[in-house]
């Protein structure tokens, strides 16, 4: 009671600060006007200000013997001159005394004051490698010999990167990669980061990303061009690091799950969006499946070639992707193991929202039949240039039963622990896709099929962005079907092939009266056989009286 009592005081208490803040910038820095560029200028140098007094006071609080000296030395030089009543300057020696003395720290302010970010990442580095030893043993990281020695992970070295400090950690002897990887969120609590990112080095070695950023920032989509648009290497959105963000199309299927709200159009449209380019020319063919009735694929309805926005049409297109996977079958044997798209020999990618109403929610018949097809395309269709990239909200078995069919996985907000086990799997550990905020959309935790998860955050697309790129990359239209090649004989298919599909001598004038069939012959009966004589009855003979056995 008094733990949730504390908790209850302490959002009541974050909720009234940020209130204040807000209402603050409002007032200052946000006002329109030469107003607000004066106090967005007053606020840049109080900040600055601020930075060179935190570095000075954060070395002097490090170092307190050099300050003492230099301030007891300043004083007594003073009070020489004072009490000697010597004549000249009695401030300027004793002040360039204790600059002498703070020449470190008055360096730390000055970096602080010039370069804040950077000083804040190298402080932060620093006070990991001093902390390491006594967090790797809390950590579990540590182990005693039977000489009585304690052994702990080594740390090799700490870096800066951009928003992240990176450990590299080594294991000791008996110790395996697994060990670290269990280790990570507790190793990243207790240096209070906002999140963690592994990556292995190589066999025994890993570097461990802790970011000092608690959030990704947001980023509006802009048109893409046509330099961009490979499906081998698709720009998506942003990292945790600020570096562009970005996902293999081409050979990999990929999930996107996430609860409502969590930004599933956000990273639909930013795969679609700029790949886009790529459609005109015949490179990539887009197939929509939109469960919804089409109210999210509907906004880019002109860059897909075929869509369906029922269960029993979106089947059918299903068997046509099918087809497409059975006919490159024929023409890749023994040529290719993998696809390359060409213009005319495109990369087709399936989009599918909504996949759950498809494979859990439709009449019994259509499930079995839905997931009959997509089970054959997401296990043949990857080597010949057919891939999905389906969206779902939950995560269930019975909604998503060939999730492990897809490599690649994108899960964006989550409800529970339990589905980030469910979409993830051992790697729902290093990424907590429950923890993501609602106020947070678009930001996801990608995982590949190097098993290593990375947050990213997708970029945000407005209707009138889907709309625009639609109308500016529309797909071409459908091409004629050939007619038939003549087969042998003269039938009447051979003749309509012949005449490219069209037979004139058979066609009748507008104005040619209607003239009745011909009556089809009858076929004459042919004579009944005669029937033969049937024999005449004769009387069923009386039956004998039985005899009796009784004597007279």
């Amino acid at each position: 009671m008094n733990t949730l009592a504390t908790g209850g005081i302490r959002t009541a208490w974050n909720s009234k600060i940020t209130t204040a803040r807000a209402r603050l910038r409002a007032v200052t820095v946000d006002r329109p006007g030469w107003a607000g560029r004066l106090w967005r200028v007053l606020a840049w140098i109080a900040f600055r200000i601020w930075m060179f007094a935190r570095g000075l006071f954060t070395w002097a609080g490090k170092h307190p013997l050099p300050v003492t000296l230099g301030v007891l030395l300043a004083f007594a030089w003073w009070g020489v001159l004072t009490l000697a009543d010597l004549p000249g300057d009695r401030i300027t020696g004793p002040v360039l005394l204790v600059a002498v003395f703070l020449l470190p720290g008055l360096f730390m302010g000055t970096w602080a004051m010039l370069a804040p970010r950077r000083y804040l990442l190298t402080m932060y580095a620093w006070k990991v490698r001093d902390a390491w030893p006594k967090v790797a043993q809390s950590c579990g990281l540590s182990t005693r010999r039977p000489d009585g020695t304690t052994v702990i992970s080594k740390l090799v070295h700490v870096r800066r990167a951009p928003g992240a400090v990176v450990l590299r950690i080594e294991t000791y002897t008996g110790q395996t990669p697994d060990d670290l990887y269990r280790a990570a969120p507790a190793i990243c609590t207790a240096f209070r980061a906002h999140g963690f990112e592994p990556s292995k080095v190589k066999p025994g070695v890993l570097d461990l990303g802790l970011f000092t950023t608690a959030t990704i920032a947001p980023a509006v989509a802009s048109v893409p061009g046509v330099e961009n648009a490979t499906p081998d290497n698709v720009p998506v959105g942003r990292s945790r690091a600020g570096l562009p963000a970005c996902v293999q199309v081409r050979g990999q299927h990929t999930l996107v799950v996430g609860a409502t709200g969590a930004g599933k159009g956000s990273a639909l449209w930013s795969v679609v969006g700029n790949l886009a380019p790529a459609v005109p020319s015949g490179l990539v063919q887009f197939w929509g499946l939109d469960l919804k009735g089409g109210v999210e694929l509907e906004m880019g309805r002109a860059l897909f070639s075929r869509v369906a926005y029922a269960s029993e049409a979106a089947v059918e297109v299903l068997r046509e992707l099918l087809a497409v996977i059975d006919r490159r079958k024929e023409t890749m044997r023994g040529l290719s193991r993998l696809h390359v798209p060409t213009p005319g020999d495109p990369l087709h990618v399936l989009v599918i929202d909504e996949l759950a109403d498809l494979m859990a929610y439709a009449e019994f018949d259509v499930r079995r039949e839905a997931d009959r097809l997509m089970s054959k395309i997401l296990t043949q269709g990857r080597a010949l240039g057919v891939v999905v990239l389906a969206c779902v909200q939950n995560p269930r078995q019975e909604a998503v039963g060939q999730r492990n069919l897809y490599p690649q996985k994108i899960a964006l907000r989550l409800d529970s622990d339990i589905e980030s086990d469910m979409v993830l799997g051992p790697q729902a550990r290093l990424a907590p896709a429950h923890e993501i905020g609602q106020s947070e959309p678009g930001t996801a935790y990608f995982v590949g099929e190097d098993g290593m998860p990375s947050l990213i955050r997708f970029d945000y697309w407005s209707d009138d962005l889907i709309r625009h790129v639609a109308q500016t990359y529309p797909a071409p239209a459908p091409a004629a079907p050939a007619a038939p090649a003549p087969r042998d004989g003269m039938d009447a298919a051979n003749a309509w092939a012949r005449a490219g599909g069209r037979l004139a001598a058979v066609e009748t004038p507008d104005d040619a009266p209607e003239t009745a069939p011909a009556p089809r012959p009858r076929k004459p009966r042919a004579p009944r056989k005669p029937r033969a004589p049937r024999a005449p009855r004769t009387a069923r003979p009386a039956a004998a009286p039985a005899a009796s056995t009784e004597e007279v």
